[in-house]
């Protein structure tokens, strides 16, 4: 959804900790199966069951169903329906998604202030997903300021996190010297870590410097 370069993962939380009700954890464990397993026909009725009692990571993976057509037509309106309830209830992951959704416009009015409102709330849990988009706020000055030394904190913390999009932003910035000092051998370096991770726009930032 959000930029170019974003990439979105289906990331498979750990199961939201605290429900004593050992049905409604057995539930969730066994949709959350069915749905790594790409069991899609299974696991939705058994998601619906878990995001209708309220569980965050159950409204997840059912908002991912619905952007993304895993098991049912593609319906943003849907999966923002989803995302908002796992956002309220902490979901960081959700929190990232739902910001690309109003960065976008995608089943809601664009509204940028709002996505970098969303990644703010993702990023102070450490999503890396969030500070990469976070610090591309930053960088383009979109729901915020321009600040190009807070873009590349962000791309950094993102960078170090193992995200290959933070990696490739953080490397940009590198090399062409922006909220950091121009530095191509560092440039180098973090780009090379995200084209390692499958990063065609790392790659062929690196066939065009010649860095392969």
């Amino acid at each position: 959804m959000k930029y170019s370069i974003l990439i979105l993962p289906v990331v498979l939380l750990a199961l939201s900790a605290c429900d004593s009700d050992p049905y409604k954890n057995a539930v969730l464990a066994q949709a959350t199966s069915l749905y790594a397993a790409k069991n899609y026909a299974q696991a939705l009725p058994l998601l619906r069951e878990s995001a209708q009692a309220g569980n965050p990571d159950a409204q997840l993976l059912l908002a991912k169903c619905y952007d993304f057509g895993n098991g049912v037509p593609t319906n943003m309106k849907e999966a923002v329906k989803w995302y908002t309830a796992a956002a309220q209830g902490g979901n960081a992951n959700a929190q990232d998604n739902l910001g690309s959704c109003y960065a976008t416009g995608s089943g809601v009015p664009k509204d940028l202030n709002k996505a970098f409102s969303l990644y703010n709330q993702a990023a102070a849990q450490n999503d890396a997903s969030a500070l990469n988009n976070l610090g591309l706020c930053y960088l383009n000055g979109e729901g915020t300021t321009s600040n190009p030394t807070m873009a590349a904190e962000c791309f950094r913390r993102s960078a170090k996190a193992g995200n290959a999009n933070g990696q490739y932003n953080l490397g940009r910035c590198y090399f062409h010297g922006l909220g950091v000092t121009q530095d191509h051998e560092q440039s180098r370096q973090w780009i090379k870590k995200a084209a390692l991770q499958g990063h065609k726009n790392a790659t062929a930032f690196m066939e065009d410097n010649e860095w392969l």
